[in-house]
């Protein structure tokens, strides 16, 4: 065969300078790549350390009561197992403080997985105002807390880009200096009051409500109402415009109505009075006098 060197129309190959210029243009992707896990793999360390001494002593805490109240809803979406109502429970210990507050819907949650999302929902709710009690959303807790529990730790391991461990330490830093008070006082709460409605709508259907204590998770209290047995009666003030005549009135009770029944439910499950109008007259029922439909409110005299 012709040796190249023969071939003088062939372009000559500089060996000796082209050789160094391919080691180190294909090297150089692969010591940059090299060096960028290596500062991705210290920073994820770095946060790591940093995480565990910013909520060291917050997170044990937090994911223990997390966990009993997580146990605590999905008892509650099973069977129900009757009304009950420890002995030694009493209205003043329920109301001396604000409560945790959750409401689910019993088709929403078959694991622990759906819990989260559906203790989340925004449901109309009219349920602790009827009662008169203050409470902490459990939905707050369970947001503002997500960055102690294990997933957030995973979420920092499976960072693949030091500007994603960037975002993930400047938001650790939020969470710390903006929720940390509000996680603490949510911890605080002695008592978990959860409403499990049975239908697709809380006025579709009977509402549970449980009452548990949250230093061990026992119930003290467990009812479950049907939300029908409360009639708000309408009245109409005197120089304000009245309904049109024959507008019609549904008779589903609406989310106060139903809401006030199942909060009558409970206060009958701890054996104080019921509020409102029971077995009020239906208003569809009752023929408006003269003086209650004259438009100054007044009623007139011959």
């Amino acid at each position: 065969m012709i040796s190249r060197a023969d071939l003088d129309f062939l372009p000559k190959v500089n060996w000796r300078f082209w050789g160094p210029v391919l080691f180190v243009l294909f090297a150089f992707p692969s010591v940059w790549l090299y060096l960028r896990h290596r500062e991705l793999e210290a920073r994820r360390a770095e946060l790591l350390r940093e995480h565990a001494s910013l909520t060291g002593a917050l997170a044990p805490r937090y994911n223990t009561s997390r966990d009993r109240i997580e146990a605590a809803i999905l008892r509650s979406v099973g069977p129900y197992e009757g009304d009950l109502r420890d002995p030694n429970f009493t209205w003043e210990a329920l109301s001396r403080e604000p409560v945790l507050y959750a409401r689910t819907r019993l088709g929403e949650i078959h694991d622990r997985t759906d819990l989260a999302a559906s203790v989340r929902h925004r449901y109309a709710d009219q349920l602790l105002a009827c009662l008169g009690l203050e409470f902490v959303w459990a939905r707050e807790v369970f947001d503002k807390g997500a960055f102690l529990r294990p997933a957030y730790v995973d979420s920092v391991r499976g960072a693949d880009t030091p500007e994603r461990i960037n975002a993930l330490r400047a938001d650790l830093r939020v969470r710390m200096e903006r929720d940390r008070e509000f996680i603490t006082r949510g911890l605080e709460r002695p008592y978990l009051v959860l409403a499990v409605d049975e239908g697709r709508l809380s006025i579709e259907g009977p509402t549970r409500v449980y009452v548990y204590d949250l230093s061990d998770g026992r119930p003290l209290v467990r009812t479950r109402g049907e939300g029908n047995d409360l009639v708000l009666v309408p009245f109409r003030i005197a120089g304000l415009p009245a309904p049109a005549p024959g507008a019609p009135r549904g008779r589903s009770p609406n989310v106060s109505q139903h809401d006030c029944s199942i909060a009558n439910s409970v206060r009958h499950a701890i054996g104080v009075p019921v509020t409102g109008l029971l077995h009020g007259p239906d208003p569809e029922t009752r023929e408006p006098d003269d003086a209650s439909t004259a438009s100054d409110g007044s009623v007139s005299h011959d």
